[in-house]
């Protein structure tokens, strides 16, 4: 992922945590607003009910005290009367019960009413102007008002609804010009917000914490996605480029390996097709002497082929490491017994100081096969009455063997390409042999398979060491 398609994805985050926090902004605002609706709704109804009920009986009469005097205004020629101990009642008619109740209201809970009217009998039940406001409205077909009135000093939800004419309600109103159906006024309902206020801004403040917290773990989120994407980017990058290494060099190596085996199959073919052709023309010294060579070149083809299904395997995994305690001298024997013949025919004094009894822990299928290519490179750069001194040291911590000739050497610049898959190193041996270097290389593999690792060491002219470690 590029710098740029982080800093999109970044924005994006952002802006949808913005649009969820503004849409749970939005719910909380508007449940708080339901709430309070409800709230108001609930009052409205419920006085007005009462306020039917007290109609429908034509107003209750109570004894009048200093709580509860006669309604001036009520023209009832039943307004007062004395009941039968002497006491004296009062009419409540809806108006007067409604301002008893809005205060009782007001100390208790701190809700008020108020009964209020555009043409108000009572000169208190005239309406303030937020009220003359939302009367008017109610004649240009608003239902209901809901507001948050704030001043300097105080913060109140301010409801109000109509009161529509009843035929109970004409006794006391008709004489006004109302008829049945008609708005002759309103109820106001008002009560302190602090509480829903405190509510909606506990909730804002969470909603907003949440938000943020949720906006920091996923740009974190998306920075550490980022960042494990381009490490694992780089990662595939780095092992495709390797592998493409990998394939061109062993197609290198392969171009190599095939043109090592086409020399020596060329001189086998060359020298059948002349026994085939000019045999009769041929004396036994020149038949001797292409049979000689054919048979050289097949040993050196089998030789290439049997390291070459060798190293093969060992790249696919196919040759399991199974290491288990050898007796070093044992293993040197099998692996040079062999080519001993071929090393007498040279006239190559060969040395053996291998210790007895010494023991390491290594695969013998892999240590063979490396002292077998070691010993026969020996022979075939070692010239006739040349030295092969094959030495075991054991040290506190690894077990060395190395293998030393008196032959033609090593190029120095021919030295750091020994172990390298895409070079070609070819070299003649004393009677000409070609070598690939495949050998060695099988070698370095099969070593390092056990744990140890080779050093070569070498001088045009006066011979090679070639010394590997097996780890104890």
């Amino acid at each position: 992922m590029k710098r740029t398609h982080l800093l999109f994805f970044v924005t994006i985050w952002i802006i949808l945590i913005f649009i969820s926090f503004f849409w749970n902004y939005t719910l909380v605002i508007e449940n708080n607003s339901k709430v309070v609706l409800n709230k108001s709704q609930a009052f409205f109804d419920q006085i007005v009910t009462t306020r039917s009920w007290n109609a429908f009986h034509g107003g209750v009469y109570v004894p009048v005290n200093e709580f509860t005097i006669p309604n001036e205004y009520l023209d009832d020629s039943l307004k007062n009367i004395i009941d039968e101990n002497g006491r004296v009642l009062t009419k409540i008619n809806p108006a007067f019960m409604t301002r008893q109740v809005s205060e009782i209201n007001k100390k208790k809970s701190g809700v008020q009413f108020h009964i209020t009217s555009l043409l108000p009998i009572r000169p208190g039940n005239e309406p303030d102007p937020w009220e003359t406001t939302a009367l008017r409205s109610f004649e240009n077909g608003s239902a209901e008002i809901l507001e948050l009135v704030e001043t300097d000093s105080t913060s109140n939800y301010r409801y109000m609804a109509p009161l529509n004419t009843e035929i109970s309600c004409l006794v006391c109103h008709a004489k006004q010009g109302y008829s049945e159906g008609d708005i002759r006024g309103g109820i106001s309902i008002s009560f302190s917000s602090e509480l829903y206020v405190d509510s909606v801004n506990k909730q804002l403040l969470s909603l907003s914490l949440i938000h943020l917290i949720i906006l920091i773990i996923g740009i974190i989120g998306l920075f550490v996605f980022h960042h494990m994407l381009k490490k694992f980017y780089h990662i595939i990058k780095n092992k495709n480029t390797e592998l493409l290494q990998i394939n061109a060099t062993k197609d290198k190596f392969f171009t190599i390996i095939a043109h090592d085996l086409k020399s020596p199959f060329n001189s086998i073919l060359g020298f059948t097709n002349l026994l085939i052709t000019e045999y009769d023309n041929l004396d036994d010294e020149q038949r001797v002497e292409f049979i000689n060579e054919i048979d050289k070149s097949s040993k050196s083809s089998f030789n290439l082929l049997e390291n070459l299904l060798l190293w093969a395997r060992s790249q696919r995994d196919g040759i399991t490491i199974n290491k288990t305690e050898i007796k070093v001298s044992d293993i040197i024997h099998d692996a040079i017994d062999p080519y001993m013949q071929s090393a007498e025919l040279k006239a190559i004094n060969v040395i053996i100081n291998s210790g007895d009894d010494l023991i390491v822990i290594a695969d013998k299928f892999t240590l063979v096969t490396t002292i077998r290519n070691l010993f026969s490179n020996a022979i075939k750069f070692t010239p006739k009455k040349g030295k092969i001194e094959i030495v075991v040291i054991d040290e506190p911590q690894t077990t060395k063997i190395s293998v030393s000739d008196t032959g033609v050497g090593i190029p120095v610049d021919i030295l750091p390409k020994l172990f390298q898959l895409d070079e070609s190193i070819t070299t003649l041996g004393t009677d000409q042999e070609k070598g690939t270097g495949l050998g060695l290389l099988l070698c370095k593999e099969f070593i390092n398979k056990n744990g140890g690792d080779i050093i070569v060491e070498s001088e045009v002219g006066k011979g090679t060491i070639i010394t590997f470690t097996i780890p104890k």
